[in-house]
């Protein structure tokens, strides 16, 4: 925290402290206000992070002017008007693969049964941490290739499309037509619903909790554990309701995802990430944070916001672990 003002967060700091969920005991020689909030944030947060093996994220807190000075490149500086931030900071990326034999795997059980993965996946990820998941990286390979459009399917509407802005010859063409590419970076049982390109997808459905219970009872032990962390995460996103903690957080474009599940190890996806990297880099139109969570300052809300932020950490930690067992 740079605190350019103290005096702006002092009220903050007061308000926080009497809504009763920070702990002044937790606070040791603070050389201002800010700095004992630090102490007692991280003290409430530290044991609630889930140990992750495949999602990389960190805290920070941030004043408004050090936000500011993240956002000023993207024009989005006059959209913070909180005296302090949560900051979801995202240090570095892996990549993990799901792999043609896991899927296979799910497949067999049900049809479905990656396609529910994959969808408890995004619905996670829309409540707690952004993942480079199959449909992003299509996205991104779409925006280079395709005109924008990850729901392309026609190849001949793509290869008129190459040719004018690529150009090429036949063969390199060939590569990037989507009856080519999204088998192999986006079948559509990782995709949502509304990116499905095939007609057999439309069977497909996000099971109950009930059927993967069902599957976890499976002779399989990977198998097993697999549906009962689906079953799981899906609890966790049903208790959660639909709050969220990054609900109103400010998007601060990160250069870095948490992690990047591909479908399966692939040059489109190292195609997609290098290009990726290489514009990032070049422009320096990206951050090191996911968002800026505005810090509440009324009693009812601080209480709900805390409440908001347990659960994203739970939501976390049995993502993290669905992720664990479907990808290497």
């Amino acid at each position: 925290m740079t605190f350019c003002d103290e005096v702006e967060i002092t009220d903050l700091v007061i308000a926080q402290f009497d809504a009763g969920v920070l702990r002044a005991s937790d606070v040791s020689d603070p050389t201002g206000a800010g700095d004992a909030f630090a102490q007692a944030m991280f003290a409430w947060l530290s044991p609630r992070i889930p140990h992750c093996q495949r999602l990389q994220f960190g805290f920070a807190l941030i004043d408004q002017p050090a936000a500011a000075d993240q956002l000023t490149q993207f024009g989005w500086e006059a959209e913070l008007n909180s005296p302090l931030y949560l900051a979801i900071e995202l240090p570095g990326e892996q990549v993990f693969s799901i792999g043609t034999a896991r899927a296979q795997a799910l497949r067999a059980a049900d049809p479905s049964l990656l396609f529910t993965a994959m969808s408890l996946v995004d619905a996670a990820c829309s409540r707690s941490l952004f993942v480079r998941t199959p449909d992003v990286l299509l996205d991104e390979f779409a925006r280079w290739h395709w005109d924008y459009d990850a729901t392309l399917a026609d190849d001949d509407s793509a290869r008129e499309f190459l040719k004018e802005n690529w150009g090429g010859d036949d063969a390199d063409i060939e590569r990037y037509l989507p009856s080519v590419v999204r088998p192999e970076l986006a079948p559509d049982d990782t995709l949502p619903r509304h990116s499905h390109v095939q007609a057999g997808s439309s069977s497909l459905r996000v099971l109950s909790q009930r059927t993967l219970r069902a599957l976890a009872r499976s002779d399989d032990a990977w198998l097993g554990e697999t549906c009962a962390a689906l079953a799981d995460l899906r609890l966790t996103l049903a208790r959660a309701r639909e709050r969220s903690a990054i609900a109103g957080a400010q998007w601060a474009e990160p250069a870095y995802s948490a992690a990047a599940i591909a479908y399966c190890e692939s040059d489109y996806v190292t195609e997609v990430l290098d290009n990726h990297f290489e514009c990032a880099n070049n422009s320096g139109e990206s951050t090191m944070f996911q968002c800026f969570i505005p810090i509440a300052t009324e009693r009812k809300a601080i209480r709900q916001q805390f409440g908001d932020l347990a659960s994203m950490l739970q939501i976390i930690g049995a993502l993290d672990r669905v992720l664990t067992f479907i990808s290497s």
